[in-house]
Parts: structure tokens; C-alpha cells; sequence
């Protein structure tokens, strides 16, 4: 797996730019296969093509109404999978590999029984001058296509959706999709195969660079809805394509030499005043839910989503999905039920329905300390050098 990975980069840097260059341990090498593309996910046209190996991180935001499931997630790390991608000119395939050492299929008559998914996740909307979306789901400014299947006792249910941020996921018909999910019994892992039109509405994929995000749920870790493992944006480099540069210089900040700090630096500076709202694996002083936990925010996060946030927090809003877990029990009315405890609410609304984030704004942080939490918070979750995750 390493080798491959490590043949991917050398073949990526050969002959790119910087910003490539910068970006090639974040993006799949997109090949060309005769058409029509396979539909099997057993073909063995799909091993023979190089594999980016991609981190997706617990969910930890997300709390169930369900101890063990709560539980299940506290002690679950970061998975693997291996993303691979093929054009025929005409439709894009994206292979998504994991292993999972129990196979487990949702029952249409049993409550508690969840299956084995996977999803992959597309902007609608990508390009110069645009950000990507928040990789949870998307957000109101940029919504996200969402192409999901999940194992099921029938064979696999698949389904298309858009997503505006968590709980905001609604069904729609997103053009033609072959979808298919494939158990290796002999492996212990799954293989799902993905194939649309290069050219649609939701979104149009005929771009040199297209952002990706993967999600996979684990049945028997009690895993559903929000609850599952996420990637960071990545990248399919599809071959034939023009590359927009200003958009590739926009998404390799804080991967090329130079651009972040000194993360030993930065962990002081967040253990100074970011640590009294938002908690860490290493630090879990502050309250639960007074803030996003940033345990992974490393792994599920770009440098420059994070370097936004602490310039710009009110750009996005990350939706709290609990806010009535925590009440204000002071002067309460014995007649009404125990007002939310607006502490714990992320967001202020302003008179003409503007959210703003309760994060200060950090606009005037100077240069050299945005560069040093920047490069701080890329380390949450990441495997540490030279060492793997389980």
C-alpha cells in the first residue's frame, strides 16, 4: 500500500507545478480505461489502478440518543480507504475500498440492526473564487451532491441526495448513477463502485480538479446518520482536463513549504485561549458542547478552511446538532420547560436572520501565530511521522 501510494506521488510530481506538486499526496491520479467502464466492482480492471490511501476520522460532534453507539464512537480511530478513479471520456468511476472485519446488512423489520455504507461526496458548485464546502454535509453557501450506498439483507439500497450541513440531507434525483457494493469474504473488507456522467447538472465533473470527500459507516459499531467515519476534502486529477490554476494555488495553501508555522508554537497558542471552548484528545478541559470538539480536525479539515475559521468564523457555521442537551435552569417558569442554554448555542442570530459565530473573530491575528495554530490543528489526528493509525 505504501509503495503504491509512493509510486502516485513520484509520478505526480513529474513535470508539475508547485501547487500540484503540493497537492499530489491529496489527490487521485484519474486513468483512462477503454469504454465502456466496468460496472462490476470485482473487474479486475479497478486493482490495476493507483490508489490514494485516505484517513476518514469519527464523527465525534454527532451524539445519539444511544449510550453504546456514544461509546462505540469515543473509542473508535481513524479508518482507512483506498480511493481509486478511471474516465472513459464520457463517465467518471470512483472506487472506494475498506476493510471491516464483520459484514453487517440493515433488515427492513429490525430497529437495531444497521449496515455497512459508504458515501462520496461532491460540491456542487467548485472553482476559482469559490470555497469548498464544509465537509459535513455542506453548508447553505455551498450544498453538497451526496452518492450513498448501504449494504442491506435485500443486496444494496443506493441513494442520491443534497446536503446543506448536518440534518439538512434531502433526497433528490441527481442524473444517472451505477452504483454497486461488493463483499470480499476471503479480504474481510468492501469495495463500492460509483459511476455517473462527466457532464450533468448536480455537479458537472469536466475539470482538471474536482474536490472529493468519502464517508463509511461501520453496522456493527452501531454506526448511522451522523455517526461515522469522514474524510478531508481531496482531489480527483482527471487526465485531458485543464487545470485552473488559480483555484489549484487556492487549495494548496497550507501544503507547500512555507506556508504554515510551527505547530509546537501553535499548541501553546490554543492551549492559552482556544482550549477553554474547544476540546482535544490531549485536552478535554472544556466543557462538552461548549464548542466543536477538534480531536480530528486535522484529519476532516483543509489548512485553509482552518485558517478561515480563525480569521472568519461567521463564514461557516458549523451546526450544533444538541443545542436541547444543554437547559438554563435559572428563573425558569414552573408552567414551561427548561429554556436552551444559549452558552451552548454556536451562533447568535442577528435581527435580519444573519448567523454569527460566537468564536471571536480572529481577523487581527498576526501572520506568524495564524501560520503556527493553523499548522497545530493539522496535527489533531494525524497519524504522527512515520507511524500508522490503527
Amino acid at each position: 500500500m505504501a509503495t503504491t501510494l509512493a509510486l502516485l506521488v513520484v509520478a505526480t510530481l513529474a513535470g508539475a507545478g508547485p501547487a500540484e506538486a503540493a497537492l499530489a499526496g491529496e489527490t487521485v491520479q484519474v486513468r483512462t480505461l477503454p469504454a465502456p467502464l466496468p460496472v462490476d466492482p470485482a473487474d479486475p480492471a479497478w486493482s490495476t489502478l493507483p490508489a490514494l490511501e485516505v484517513l476518514a476520522a469519527p464523527q465525534r460532534t454527532i451524539r445519539l440518543h444511544d449510550r453504546a453507539a456514544n461509546a462505540a464512537a469515543d473509542a473508535a480511530g481513524p479508518r482507512r480507504l483506498l480511493v481509486r478513479a478511471a474516465t472513459d471520456g464520457q463517465s467518471l468511476a470512483v472506487v472506494v475500498d475498506w476493510q471491516d472485519a464483520t459484514e453487517d446488512r440493515a433488515a427492513p423489520d429490525a430497529t437495531d440492526r444497521y449496515g455497512d455504507a459508504v458515501a462520496l461526496q461532491l460540491p456542487l458548485r467548485f472553482g476559482a473564487g469559490q470555497r469548498l464546502p464544509y465537509v459535513g454535509m455542506g453548508d447553505p453557501a455551498q450544498p453538497v451532491a451526496v452518492l450513498l450506498q448501504r449494504a442491506t439483507t435485500g443486496g444494496t439500497t443506493v441513494r442520491t441526495a443534497v446536503g446543506q450541513g448536518f440534518g439538512t440531507l434531502a433526497r433528490r434525483d441527481l442524473g444517472p448513477l451505477r452504483a454497486a457494493l461488493r463483499r470480499d469474504p476471503a479480504g474481510g473488507g468492501w469495495r463500492a463502485l460509483f459511476i455517473r456522467p462527466l457532464a450533468g447538472e448536480a455537479p458537472d465533473l469536466r475539470r482538471g480538479l474536482v474536490p472529493f470527500a468519502v464517508a463509511a459507516w461501520d453496522g456493527a459499531a452501531l454506526e448511522r446518520g451522523g455517526n461515522k467515519a469522514l474524510s478531508g476534502w481531496k482531489f480527483l486529477r482527471l487526465p485531458g482536463l485543464p487545470l485552473d490554476e488559480p483555484y489549484l494555488a487556492a487549495q494548496a495553501w497550507g501544503r507547500r513549504p512555507g506556508d504554515l508555522g510551527d505547530p509546537s508554537r501553535g499548541q501553546a497558542l490554543f492551549g492559552a485561549s482556544c482550549s477553554v471552548c474547544h476540546a482535544t484528545a490531549a485536552d478535554r478541559s472544556a466543557a462538552a458542547g461548549l464548542a466543536p470538539d477538534l480531536s480530528e480536525i486535522g484529519v476532516i479539515s483543509t489548512p485553509d478552511y482552518l485558517r478561515e475559521s480563525i480569521v472568519d468564523p461567521s463564514a461557516v457555521i458549523v451546526p450544533n446538532p444538541n443545542p436541547r442537551q444543554h437547559q438554563d435552569r435559572a428563573g425558569k417558569d414552573p408552567k414551561q420547560p427548561w429554556p436552551i442554554d444559549e452558552g451552548y448555542v454556536w451562533y447568535a442570530l442577528e435581527a435580519d436572520g444573519r448567523k454569527v459565530s460566537s468564536m471571536p473573530d480572529g481577523a487581527a491575528t498576526p501572520p506568524g501565530e495564524l501560520a503556527d495554530l493553523v499548522a497545530y490543528l493539522m496535527t489533531l489526528g494525524a497519524p504522527a511521522p512515520g507511524g500508522r493509525t490503527p
